[in-house]
């Protein structure tokens, strides 16, 4: 970030030169991703009346050009041409293919290398993660695709929030947090002046800060209707792949098993177990859809000591197998922008 702070005042706009954005999109993107990552950049143009910002669109794989609901993206830069840019939002929500997996990587690092901030959002972070671009970077993602980048990148410190901006890295979990993620980066290219027209330009009266989180639950907020369960929660999160009993749990909540069945039953109908299993079966979806763990490691890493024990309870949660809860959300395609599952 150090070339974005060192730029940044407060009083006037930052115009010593032209800023370049590539966008690097997958297949199926979400539209309301794309347009909101751009938006703070294009108004900055508008509201300044000066070409502050350009923008690229490159597509991540050259043989699959992002399409959503028969809208086509235009292509307007690719791998080949050379072009340095100031900063790369990766925005892929699907596999990517082998070979252009390694032609994205190539890129990415030359982007890097050069001095590129790199923004992964939604999904990206997964292949900055694969191409060891977030080594030792706190970073986020998608909520969907959690498990998955903390299994990518284990020297990174991984975090369930807004987005992330950590040197001359950033990840973002995309959707209404690109606006938010790019407003911020607006402001520390060229300070709070124009920053505050743009906010006028957008109509953008609430900010929300980076750290606030994705969720606090699959969905919806129960837990935060009272402290022990929200605590409840977060050591049931956290422990997923080794489970604690029962006794464990209530304990560490300062409180007695039955004081915590009382909780979860008062405030949410249902029993502490079974928010425990469901916590777990969702680690396992997550892990299922973006990793690259084979069926039997999915099972373990979500708590499973045995796959007959995984295959039971996964099958009589979302009426399928693992093998066929995966296979068919890679056979899945979407003309929405985004396969959810």
């Amino acid at each position: 970030m150090e070339q974005f702070q060192k730029t940044s005042r407060s009083s006037e706009f930052d115009a010593e030169r032209k800023r370049s954005i590539a966008l690097v999109i997958g297949r199926e993107p979400s539209l309301h991703t794309v347009f909101q990552a751009i938006e703070p950049f294009r108004a900055a143009n508008r509201v300044s009346e000066e070409a502050l910002f350009s923008v690229d669109f490159i597509p991540a794989d050259a043989e699959n050009p992002p399409t959503s609901m028969d809208i086509a993206l235009p292509v307007t830069g690719s791998f080949d041409d050379g072009r340095k840019y100031d900063l790369v939002f990766l925005l892929v929500t699907y596999d990517v293919s082998e070979a252009a997996k390694a032609r994205l990587f190539k890129w990415l690092r030359r982007q890097s290398a050069a001095g590129g901030h790199l923004c992964g959002v939604d999904a990206g972070p997964l292949l900055l993660a694969e191409a060891g671009l977030l080594d030792g970077y706190a970073a986020t993602c998608h909520w969907t695709a959690m498990a998955s980048l903390r299994e990518f990148s284990a020297s990174s410190r991984i975090v369930e929030q807004l987005y992330v901006v950590d040197r001359n890295r950033s990840t973002c979990a995309g959707q209404a947090a690109a606006l938010d993620y790019s407003m911020t980066m607006l402001r520390l290219i060229c300070g709070a002046a124009l920053y505050n027209l743009v906010c006028n330009e957008l109509i953008y009266a609430a900010p929300r800060h980076a750290e606030v989180r994705q969720r606090e639950i699959v969905n919806g907020q129960p837990f935060m209707t009272n402290p022990i369960l929200s605590r409840a929660q977060r050591i049931m999160q956290e422990t997923v792949e080794e489970p604690l009993e029962m006794e464990a749990v209530a304990e560490r909540c300062g409180i007695s098993v039955r004081e915590l069945q009382y909780l979860f039953k008062r405030h949410l109908a249902t029993s502490p177990k079974k928010i425990y299993m469901a916590l777990r079966l969702q680690h396992a979806k997550e892990l299922l859809l973006y990793s690259s763990m084979s069926i039997r490691e999915t099972g373990l890493a979500s708590g499973f000591a045995t796959p007959s024990a995984y295959y039971r309870a996964f099958s009589a949660v979302y009426r399928k197998s693992p093998q066929e809860y995966r296979s068919d959300f890679a056979k899945k395609s979407t003309i929405y922008g985004r396969n959810l599952y």
